[in-house]
């Protein structure tokens, strides 16, 4: 497991994206590397906003999956919402239950965590040359 510590600031997404890009690099997980910036992005932006607070990230690497974790110091779980096609936010959470394999929220006495998991699996050979064709 590796983790980073992020201020409340609005550098502090892409420095999250940065953290768990470079991370999988270094495990060879480049296959859901879009996919896990994306998410870690939402839920770090979400700690800045709604928590309004410090975050951490932390990777770990359970077999073939990846979890990702964004601690932040609000009690406050986050919901699932249904805006509107006009809302220009509140859809961080929907990509989360959308790509993630799943995804959760553990109360801490600090705050809490919330948290998902992506297939880390070497896509096998074969299916890298058909989707090449």
């Amino acid at each position: 497991m590796t983790s980073l510590e992020l201020p409340p600031d609005r550098v502090a997404a892409a420095t999250a994206r940065h953290f768990v890009g470079e991370t999988m690099r270094g495990w060879d997980c480049d296959e859901m590397i879009p996919d896990a910036e994306l998410l870690v992005s939402e839920l770090v932006t979400n700690a800045v906003l709604h928590a309004r607070s410090a975050s951490r990230v932390t990777i770990e690497r359970l077999g073939t999956t990846l979890r990702i974790s964004v601690f932040d110091t609000s009690p406050t779980r986050p919901r699932l919402r249904n805006y509107g096609p006009e809302a220009v936010t509140g859809r961080g959470l929907l990509l989360v239950d959308r790509i993630s394999q799943r995804w959760g929220v553990d109360q801490l006495p600090t705050g809490k965590s919330v948290w998902f998991e992506i297939d880390a699996s070497p896509v096998p050979e074969h299916e890298i040359e058909s989707n090449a064709r």
